[in-house]
């Protein structure tokens, strides 16, 4: 089969309105991986836009810094004066900033008050939102930035802390710090570049989420830029006038509406997989995706499939979660590889040591001929809950390019050797010869008891919804009523006085600097008492009779306990309320619940 036939057969996959949302066509598609690429390019095209900047956002932190490298002369372009920067500059630019208005169990991770950070009192042309419009449970999970509606990039990476790094991954690198000046681990992301129609779609989709959030559209852009100006230097174009598709999860935040083309492209490119299915992201934790891979690999003649994981998620919350619904998914994958064509493995380097690679990328190549490159993990929440887009290419030259790139960097190879193992001995092969390098993928080694599996699972799933928290209205499982009663905003804003009480009178006297980080110290030393977790039963219960968001009270316990006795009051206190609201609505069903 001649590339150009590779191609259309793999464009033909597109589906407008099953699979995605539009099939469009993109001038040109490149990609960027890692931060120091991504960002450098970005704040490229960013200083050549004349009309509009559009940011789309789960976390955005107006303290980044761009540039990394001192002796760059635009060191450090730190994100919000740069912005405002070129606001000032140039007169008729107006940039619009767009941020999930995240879920408290982040607020000591996040930057406090970003819109004042931003300009607490907004400029004409210089706005930031929050964007809070979403179902119950659910995150804005989009990354997209749009110049000029004529260049856009999407994928998976956010403007915030902890993002940056080098292809390399160096052991101690010194730029690689937060705003607060505190290191992280090395970092691995890509994001897609598109321009022409491609990029004229997403800022489509950026004025959707705009309008759902503010309930004002963007306005329209007669004229797109010139995107052969705008595209960054130093990134090199993989295709010029591919088929490309948008494909989105989306659920309004009423729950009434659902859109899963995200899951059903995911499916459906799998099921088209003849040869080979390269995989990369941050998560596993999807029944329908690893059943859909499981169903390629018990196959006889399906194709082969790696997929690149973390070794570990950021967090131990996110470990006693998350990673237990990905050992789940890939017992499911192992026992259906009954051909030897599955590799699940991990990026390590010798000069790391302990030390693993963030893998945050999310990212399928399929058979050498579809490339896809997106927010969404491979997680129930992005399959049906967050707001997610990918961007899926045909066009074989670019997916063969994308797959060997990323490898070559995994693998520490020249990335033309890479490509030509690719092509003449398939994935697994490819990653056999070069497994004597410094840096390479090595097998993940799963490591949880079946007692741990069944004890924490259950905590797992309210952790990775795929449908909102808040009972369907109408009996109609697909929509859900988003109306909190009035006695549970009475009761939150209860809560919320009495902690803010509890807070004011354990912090005076101490005579300490507060911060966040002393905040949760104190008040983890204040539920050290043994019996301290009971409390969590009545909560619950108490939270669940007036609507309590359940992932907010899994939350606090994970911020007071240790991880181990957060789980275990987290599950109790889940079924605990469980089993009082099945009494309370086997018992008073016609007064107390919807039929």
């Amino acid at each position: 089969m001649t590339t150009e036939s590779s191609s259309e057969n793999a464009a033909s996959l597109f589906r407008a309105g099953e699979n995605c949302w539009k099939v469009t066509r993109a001038d040109r598609f490149g990609w960027c991986i890692d931060g120091e690429q991504y960002f450098g390019a970005l704040r490229d095209t960013l200083s050549k836009a004349r009309r509009e900047i559009l940011i789309v956002g789960w976390d955005i932190d107006s303290r980044f810094a761009l540039i990394r490298d001192k002796d760059d002369p635009h060191y450090p372009s730190e994100l919000c004066k740069f912005l405002q920067q070129l606001v000032r500059e140039t007169d008729e630019l107006c940039v619009r900033i767009l941020s999930w208005d995240f879920a408290m169990v982040y607020v000591l991770e996040r930057e406090l008050l970003p819109s004042r950070a931003f300009g607490w009192r907004e400029s004409e042309r210089l706005h930031f939102k929050l964007d809070g419009q979403h179902a119950a449970g659910a995150s804005h999970h989009q990354k997209i930035v749009v110049v000029d509606g004529a260049i856009a990039y999407s994928g998976g990476f956010d403007l915030t802390k902890c993002r940056w790094d080098t292809r390399e991954h160096s052991a101690g690198d010194p730029r690689r710090r937060d705003p607060n000046g505190e290191t992280y681990r090395p970092f691995h992301d890509v994001q897609a570049v598109v321009s022409g129609p491609a990029a004229a779609r997403l800022r489509e989709l950026v004025s959707e989420r705009w309008e759902n959030a503010t309930g004002a559209p963007l306005p329209d852009i007669q004229t797109p830029g010139d995107d052969e100006q705008l595209w960054p230097s130093g990134v090199p174009v993989r295709a010029r006038e591919p088929d490309t598709a948008v494909a989105r999860t989306w659920m309004s935040p009423d729950g009434g509406e659902l859109i899963s083309e995200v899951k059903q492209l995911y499916i459906d490119m799998i099921g088209s997989a003849q040869h080979s299915i390269y995989i990369e992201n941050q998560y596993f934790t999807s029944s329908d995706i690893a059943d859909a891979l499981a169903k390629r690999l018990s196959a006889e003649h399906g194709p082969e499939v790696v997929i690149v994981l973390p070794a570990e998620t950021s967090g131990w919350l996110e470990q006693a979660t998350m990673d237990i619904l990905r050992n789940r998914a890939i017992a499911t994958l192992e026992k259906s590889d009954r051909f030897d064509r599955l590799r699940i493995v991990t990026p390590v380097a010798d000069d790391l040591g302990d030390v693993s690679i963030t893998v945050h990328a999310k990212i399928m190549v399929v058979d050498n001929a579809l490339a896809r490159i997106g927010s969404a993990n491979l997680s129930r929440r992005s399959m049906g809950l967050d707001s997610e887009c990918d961007v899926v290419v045909g066009d074989s030259d670019a997916a063969t390019a994308l797959c060997a790139d990323l490898l070559s960097e995994h693998l520490a190879a020249d990335v033309d050797d890479v490509s030509q193992h690719l092509l003449e001995d398939g994935l697994i092969a490819t990653l056999d010869h070069f497994s004597g390098n410094a840096r390479r993928l090595e097998p993940l080694k799963i490591d949880a008891s079946d007692v741990e599996q069944a004890l924490l699972e259950p905590v797992a799933k309210i952790a990775d919804l795929e449908k909102p928290i808040v009972r369907p209205a109408n009996g109609d499982e697909n929509s859900a009523d988003s109306r909190t009663p009035a006695g549970g905003w009475l009761f939150l804003a209860g809560a919320a006085l009495v902690a803010a009480l509890w807070i004011f009178g354990i912090t005076q006297g101490s005579g300490d600097d507060f911060s966040p980080g002393a905040l949760l110290e104190r008040l983890r030393s204040v539920t050290d008492h043994p019996l301290a977790p009971l409390a969590a039963l009545p909560g619950f219960i108490l939270g669940s009779l007036v609507v309590a968001p359940v992932t907010g009270m899994i939350a606090l316990c994970a911020l007071l306990f240790d991880p181990w006795l957060a789980s275990t009051a987290a599950l109790g206190g889940t079924l605990a309320a469980t089993v009082v609201n099945h009494w309370l609505g086997s018992h008073f069903h016609n007064a107390l619940m919807r039929k």
